[in-house]
């Protein structure tokens, strides 16, 4: 059996991460037979993150890389795509990987408010005594990183104009469809949904959070995604 190295989750959702949630759907939808094991330290993992997919003695560490082993497995998550639509797949998670998971990163760890809820629920696993000093250092780190890729440094409005564009072509991607290419999820909704739940699901009302679930139809696609690829353990 396939295991899946991968955080808990928190806030309604099946781990902390986007990325273990698009490996958990994608092992969903693959029909392998799967399990997972929960970490909170991924520092000993491949590449120091998580998720990781484990076959016998082997590790695949990074969400991208494990769709690939599994499509070599003969998973097929791109049933039906035309060469236009897998190179439009490729280009709508690039954008969501690139803007809307680091607004998601910023108004999780940046945001004082929701950073209290954070902090709270990623580290209760780690000792007390420890704990004060190594998220107060994490939480440097990540503020650095997104002053140094820019969405740090941009003001609330600036951000929300930009995830206005991206939320836009999703929505034009989507149109009347259930989900991004039709009718059934494909590796760009695996990608995709788990980021907008997660700026859904923030633990405070974020400007981000209210922008999306004002915008016509997508908390209704991330819902359809849940139910459809989620994994219940």
């Amino acid at each position: 059996m396939l295991t899946l190295l991968t955080f808990p989750g928190s806030f309604n959702a099946p781990s902390h991460s986007p990325y273990c949630i698009k490996a958990m759907c994608l092992l969903q939808m693959s029909g392998f037979d799967w399990q997972p094991k929960y970490l909170h330290d991924p520092r000993k993992m491949p590449l120091s993150r998580l998720p990781v997919l484990r076959e016998a003695a082997q590790l695949i560490p990074d969400s991208a890389h494990i769709q690939t082993h599994l499509e070599h497995k003969g998973a097929d998550f791109n049933t039906d795509l035309s060469t236009e639509q897998k190179a439009q797949s490729h280009a709508h998670i690039q954008m969501c990987e690139a803007g809307l998971y680091n607004i998601l990163v910023h108004d999780r760890w940046l945001i004082d408010e929701s950073w209290a809820h954070t902090r709270a629920a990623f580290f209760s696993g780690i000792p007390f005594l420890v704990r004060g000093p190594l998220t107060r250092k994490l939480r440097k780190s990540v503020r650095s990183k997104m002053i140094a890729q820019g969405t740090a440094q941009f003001s609330e409005q600036e951000r929300l104009a930009r995830m206005t564009h991206d939320l836009n072509a999703l929505s034009v991607q989507l149109r009347d469809q259930s989900f991004l290419f039709g009718t059934h999820p494909t590796a760009t909704d695996a990608a995709i949904a788990p980021v907008l739940d997660m700026i859904l699901n923030l633990p405070v009302a974020t400007g981000a959070c209210e922008l999306l679930k004002g915008w016509d139809g997508l908390p209704e696609y991330v819902a359809r995604l849940r139910a459809a690829t989620y994994p219940e353990f």
